[in-house]
């Protein structure tokens, strides 16, 4: 200004975006909640290929406590991380990451039609079901053992519940949980082995959960015996909890989580395995090697 020169303002800008890097596996869409992705006890999540996201903005918004592990190739949090141990984490999370956009969330919903059955309930035996839309949901107890054939299950204002020693197994088959009730629950003395569609309106995805359901819906996997999860977890308004005593989900060629809330505790092992050429079974557009590679730039 003394030599007569205008003053000039000058301002800059800067973007983080997601580049290069592994291929996402989980997600936990959840931008306000504490605890989006949280680990507990003696849980761990095993994912060397990919990596682990969590979307909250809060210091807590990824967290593992006491003995628990998150592995990955990465970890990344929009907002903080807690972790009791220094060993909680490998590698040592990104912190202030950008937040990530539900990868499916263009993706179509199924839909459900006329009850095929209301308030159905298998006590024993062995029994095949076939696709349509269950009504009250499903309940499988005293040892029974369901097959499901091949194609689409809606499970509508009500849960899919296996539990009391029963076991439920379906290759290619997509679990479409809409309206209110509507969530699963494997439980501890139960064995379950599920593949999604190879196509159609669920290629490559085991469950979706319906954008209007009721946020907050707890989802449970609860089983030691639940090592065949092939597929893509999409539960965008509810939480996903796994507490088993065994690994879960390691007999996959791949899965991938996609979960509002996505939480561990007790003493399993979540493994997220990245074998895609192993398997028939799509993966989906926006998710695993078909989305963006995380890793930040500068």
């Amino acid at each position: 200004g003394a030599l007569g020169a205008e003053r000039s303002r000058i301002t800059v800008s800067a973007t983080a975006k997601v580049v290069g890097g592994a291929p996402i596996c989980v997600i936990g869409l959840d931008q306000d909640a504490t605890k989006t992705v949280f680990l507990d006890k003696t849980a761990h999540m095993e994912a060397p290929n990919c990596s682990v996201y969590s979307n909250s903005t809060k210091a807590g918004g990824l967290e593992a406590k006491a003995d628990s592990v998150v592995h990955a190739a990465f970890i990344c949090s929009a907002g903080g991380k807690v972790g009791d141990k220094k060993t909680s984490f490998a590698p040592d999370p990104q912190t202030d990451c950008p937040v990530i956009p539900d990868p499916l969330a263009a993706r179509p919903q199924p839909s459900a039609s006329g009850c095929l059955q209301t308030d159905l309930v298998i006590s024993g035996g062995a029994t095949t079901l076939m696709p349509g839309t269950y009504c009250g949901g499903i309940t499988i107890t005293d040892a029974a053992r369901v097959t499901l054939s091949s194609g689409v299950y809606a499970i509508k204002n009500g849960p899919l519940v296996v539990t009391g020693g029963a076991s439920l197994s379906g290759v290619n088959v997509g679990l479409f949980l809409t309206g209110k009730g509507a969530r699963i629950r494997f439980d501890g003395p139960s064995t379950v082995s599920l593949t999604a569609p190879k196509s159609g309106d669920m290629a490559g995805m085991l469950m979706f959960e319906d954008r209007a359901s009721p946020v907050g819906q707890t989802h449970e996997i609860l089983s030691d015996d639940t090592r065949m999860l092939l597929g893509t977890i999409y539960l965008s308004r509810g939480r996903l909890h796994v507490a088993a005593n065994k690994p879960v989900a390691d007999q996959s060629a791949y899965t991938i989580v996609v979960a509002n809330q996505f939480s561990l505790s007790e003493g399993p092992t979540m493994v997220l395995n990245t074998n895609y050429d192993a398997t028939n079974i799509p993966v989906p557009t926006g998710v695993g090697p078909n989305a963006n590679r995380t890793a930040l730039t500068k």
